[in-house]
């Protein structure tokens, strides 16, 4: 269908506890993947990161605040 399923999630109050949940989720959804698809997940990380670090430098440099 659309490739996506609604489902409920559950946010503690206490942000340490969500964020420690939600690094659970995470690594359980990584392991749900095949090889090919965590090296995959990885690639796009890794160039996302890549372009948002570079377009953050970027938009430093055009404030003043950042040196080549």
């Amino acid at each position: 269908m659309n490739n996506f399923k609604p489902s409920l999630g559950i946010e503690f109050e206490d942000k340490y506890i969500d964020a420690k949940n939600k690094l659970i989720c995470f690594i359980a959804a990584l392991n749900g993947l095949t090889k090919e698809q965590r090296l995959q997940l990885a690639r796009e990380f890794l160039a996302s990161y890549g372009v948002a670090s570079s377009f953050e430098q970027f938009v430093k440099y055009i404030n003043g605040n950042g040196q080549f």
